[in-house]
């Protein structure tokens, strides 16, 4: 029998044509993780459709890790996966070549579009460059991506795409990273500034849709709304009752932020309607046009009923909400995080949520997106959304349009909307 580890965190096993893995990481989404490895995707499809009863998802690329996979839960309650390791440029049968030329016309320059985005933009982008896009209903692996950015002049992508100094050295034409999303923290800003690439974000078209979700997310954790609901419908109400699902009041509470930028302002803006006294931390004051109250980062954590983050992702925020930060705040208290997963503690965070060191949370970010520790998963006193804070029919068009005209402008040697290098 021969023992080895993998990624540094995964003990495998392997005897004869049987592998299997035991995930010992620290973190709370794979510890303890039960894998079967496998030499070929068909091996893991063949083995899916006879453990399709205990199956929690179908198989699927993960782009992140380059494997094709699934997840299960066995009778005791262990996470199972069955995995294969994709080799370079591989994909499941039917995905082999997941992009697509939209418009081919030699004669335009050439973009890369790592995923579909709404119409309107592509027919933007059409009229300018020949629109080499992902269509298959999910990532690109590492590799596709790679493979695919080498002969394009512009690349539109999104967050979830690593674009660093390696994809620059193989788009070797590329003149501008579009971002679809007003972040830029996976993009090397440094590797772009070296080989003179631009990069462009889309800042305030989903500002106001953002700090609508943010709201949603407030209402939906201080008064319990989901676990509500989820009762009614398990046919449990048996009529009114004194003290069925109480939750924390909105109005005339303190609201804090953290980050008195646009969506910052747009959150803030909303409180004047409920009465709210508000406070905020910034690096900086802010001009306001409504009554807002500058205090320091601790006083802010102490006095704050609802606390909601909007800073951007930084080596100075990552991690900033740990323990002893949730610790200083209120335990009626509620956090609401539509920024980025990653400033706050999130094992910190669900032993808060645990312990009653804080009311509620609402969340539509997460540390490690899309993954989402399990014990999160269980707790009734959070509400959590899959990353829609700008999901608005809208809004993602106007994002698409503002991408569309940043990649335009750069390659026209003109100046973008939305240029942050």
């Amino acid at each position: 029998m021969n023992l080895w580890l993998d990624q540094g965190s995964c003990l495998i096993f392997e005897k004869g044509n049987l592998k299997l893995g035991f995930c010992n990481s620290d973190e709370a989404e794979t510890a303890g993780t039960i894998t079967f490895l496998y030499d070929s995707i068909k091996e893991v499809d063949a083995v899916y459709q006879t453990f399709e009863e205990i199956s929690t998802t179908k198989p699927k690329v993960n782009p992140d890790y380059n494997i094709y996979h699934f997840w299960g839960k066995d009778p005791e309650g262990r996470s199972l996966e069955f995995q294969y390791f994709l080799k370079p440029g591989e994909c499941p049968e039917g995905a082999e070549n997941p992009i697509e030329i939209l418009n081919p016309d030699e004669s335009k320059p050439k973009l890369l579009l790592t995923r579909l985005i709404p119409q309107n933009a592509i027919d933007l982008l059409s009229e300018v460059f020949e629109v080499h896009a992902n269509t298959a209903e999910r990532g690109l692996s590492r590799e596709e991506l790679l493979g695919a950015v080498a002969d394009k002049d512009a690349l539109l992508c999104l967050l979830s795409d690593k674009i660093n100094a390696e994809l620059m050295d193989k788009g070797k034409k590329l003149k501008v990273v579009s971002n679809y999303a007003v972040g830029y923290n996976n993009i090397d800003l440094d590797a772009a500034k070296e080989r003179n690439i631009a990069v462009c974000n889309t800042p305030g078209v989903l500002t106001e849709s953002t700090a609508d979700i943010a709201w949603s997310l407030v209402m939906a954790a201080a008064r319990r709304i989901p676990e509500s609901e989820i009762f009614l419908r398990q046919g449990k109400f048996t009529g009114w009752e004194p003290m069925l699902y109480l939750g924390q009041d909105v109005h005339g509470q303190t609201l804090g932020i953290l980050g008195m930028g646009r969506i910052g302002q747009a959150v803030a803006r909303r409180a004047t309607g409920f009465g709210m006294r508000i406070i905020y931390h910034s690096r900086t004051p802010k001009e306001l046009d409504f009554e807002a109250e500058l205090v320091d980062f601790e006083t802010l954590l102490k006095e704050s009923d609802i606390l909601s983050l909007h800073s951007p992702l930084t080596p100075e925020t990552d991690g900033l909400i740990g323990a002893k930060e949730l610790a200083m705040m209120k335990k009626s208290a509620v956090l609401i995080n539509t920024a980025r997963g990653q400033i706050v503690d999130e094992e910190a965070m669900i032993a808060a949520l645990k312990n009653g060191e804080i009311f509620s949370a609402g969340l539509d970010v997460f540390a490690q997106e899309p993954f989402i520790p399990d014990e999160l998963m269980q707790l009734e006193n959070v509400v959590m959304l899959p990353h829609i804070g700008s999901a608005s029919f809208k809004t993602r068009s106007d994002m698409g349009e503002l991408a569309a005209k940043n990649a335009i402008a750069i390659v026209q040697g003109e100046e973008p909307p939305a240029r942050v290098i």
